[in-house]
């Protein structure tokens, strides 16, 4: 039987590949400064899912910096002169990209240019705070607006009634017009013409008690659906 040799040789050692060296264009710009997402978010509901908004998103709704229209642009200064055309570029690299931004203030014409102003990143957010303060305060006058509404089953139980004629007051006092809505309820025992009226004479008396005014004669009818209309004059 024949022996078989195995010359086995070191392996070298060989140096790991370097990886190319990215040489910076000449046009290369500092990078874009943003804010970390994590750090100012709005968590909207948009069709049933969450959607996380950023401060990036917001100021989206802006002309900013790269997004301006025209590469020659001219500056409005603080002092409110317009400066000669200047390539956007140049305009970009003078400035701090972290704190700041080129904001486009007019569409150019035909043969123009866009009128563009250095403006401070945190003068932006500031306006976008301001503005959806303002929407909110609107939509919260919208609702007070609205008039609040007890409903009320002509069965009431008398615990149920004066929780219900508390919050009617509490509503009142508060300044609140109120909508009290009166009807039966399925599968509850049915109201008798007695209770009904008794109900409604104990209603009306309490709305004198605290002054309040019913806005309109009651629509509808005893053991039917019907509705009071109440404020404080």
């Amino acid at each position: 039987m024949q022996r078989v040799s195995v010359l086995l040789r070191p392996l070298r050692a060989t140096a790991p590949a370097q990886r190319p060296r990215l040489y910076q264009s000449e046009f290369c710009q500092r990078p874009f400064g943003t804010s970390r997402p994590w750090l100012a978010v709005d968590q909207r509901r948009v069709a049933g899912k969450l959607q996380i908004v950023t401060i990036d998103d917001k100021l989206a709704q802006f002309n900013l910096d790269e997004k301006i229209d025209t590469r020659q642009v001219r500056v409005k200064t603080a002092d409110g002169k317009i400066s000669p055309p200047v390539d956007l570029r140049r305009v970009l690299g003078s400035i701090d990209r972290t704190t700041s931004h080129v904001l486009q203030l007019s569409k150019p014409g035909e043969h123009d240019y866009a009128i563009v102003q250095v403006v401070e990143r945190a003068d932006l957010i500031k306006q976008i705070k301001d503005k959806e303060a303002a929407q909110r305060r609107v939509q919260h006058a919208q609702k007070d607006k609205k008039p609040k509404q007890i409903e009320l089953n002509w069965a009431i139980s008398p615990n149920d009634l004066q929780l219900k004629l508390r919050q009617m007051e509490d509503f009142l006092r508060k300044g609140k017009k109120v909508e009290i809505l009166l009807a039966s309820k399925r599968r509850q025992r049915k109201a008798s013409q007695e209770e009904a009226e008794t109900l409604l004479k104990t209603l009306k008396e309490k709305i004198q008690e605290l002054g309040a005014v019913e806005v309109t004669p009651m629509e509808g009818g005893l053991l039917r659906q019907a509705k009071l209309t109440v404020k404080m004059p």
